[in-house]
């Protein structure tokens, strides 16, 4: 496990970065946070599990956003477990959350985080975690 300074923290926030991977990553990233904070409060009544299930993904994209990957400090590798069961995670929750919910009007937006969120593990466990072998990504 690395250490993880504040000024790093704040810099791995940044969602713009010179690499287009990294930038690929921080956009689909931020766009499931966003559309799990938006069917968030498109629900009409307050029920629990749909609130638990919708933080837990949002926090769980920020963590990946920030905690993970093969640089220096980073908290999680990105050939750790963890860091598998976080990027699931971030999928598996707003599909959760799309079950559960009785209001009609946010399963859309439940159903497109989960569809963003399968692509970003999928692409990210081919490119980065090496579930194909050893495919590199171009540009490391």
């Amino acid at each position: 496990m690395g250490n993880l300074t504040l000024e790093q923290f704040i810099n791995n926030l940044n969602p713009i970065s010179n690499d287009p991977f990294t930038l690929i990553w921080g956009i689909s990233l931020y766009s499931v946070f966003f559309l799990c904070l938006i069917m968030l409060f498109v629900q009409r009544r307050p029920q629990m599990p749909v609130q638990l299930f919708l933080v837990g993904a949002m926090m769980l994209a920020l963590i990946d956003k920030v905690a993970t990957g093969n640089l220096p400090g980073a908290i999680f590798r990105n050939n750790e477990l963890i860091t598998l069961f976080l990027r699931v995670g971030v999928f598996s929750l707003p599909l959760l959350a799309v079950a559960v919910t009785k209001t009609e009007k946010s399963r859309i937006w439940g159903i497109l985080a989960v569809g963003i969120g399968m692509v970003y593990v999928l692409l990210r466990g081919v490119l980065e975690m090496g579930w194909l072998g050893s495919v590199a990504t171009p540009g490391r």
